[in-house]
């Protein structure tokens, strides 16, 4: 019994997480609103602040996961191409819109590596279509 309330939270989580994931794809950090968010998700705006404390945290999250999947799926030959075009239109519009944020969430993420990974990205956005 004591797992079901682990299970549960987990789920919302990822509730969270797959709403959030999929605003931040469509309308970047600034179009971003919580309360989008736990409207997708089919929370309180209190329950993304809880699982994630903060958007900026949040996008930090949906910034890794997208490297991520076009770094590693990459390399191994898989993915959705559709999937792949929101991704890259995302790193894109962020990466003019929002550079600061951007590279702050870098360097959280990479440390002393984060100019380099930046430097992978812009490759990345330069030489695929």
């Amino acid at each position: 019994m004591a797992n079901q309330g682990n299970d549960i939270r987990f789920e919302t989580e990822i509730k969270i997480f797959n709403a959030a994931y999929n605003q931040f794809l469509l309308f970047g950090y600034h179009g971003t609103r919580i309360r989008y968010i736990a409207k997708e998700a089919k929370v309180l705006p209190a329950a993304v602040h809880y699982y994630f404390r903060s958007k900026e945290k949040l996008y930090v999250k949906i910034i890794y996961q997208v490297i991520n999947d076009i770094f590693d799926n990459e390399q191994e030959g898989i993915g959705n191409r559709g999937e792949y075009t929101r991704q890259k239109w995302f790193l894109q519009t962020e990466l003019y819109n929002n550079q600061d944020l951007l590279c702050k969430s870098l360097q959280e993420l990479y440390l002393n590596k984060w100019d380099a990974k930046l430097s992978k990205i812009r490759e990345y956005l330069e030489t695929k279509t």
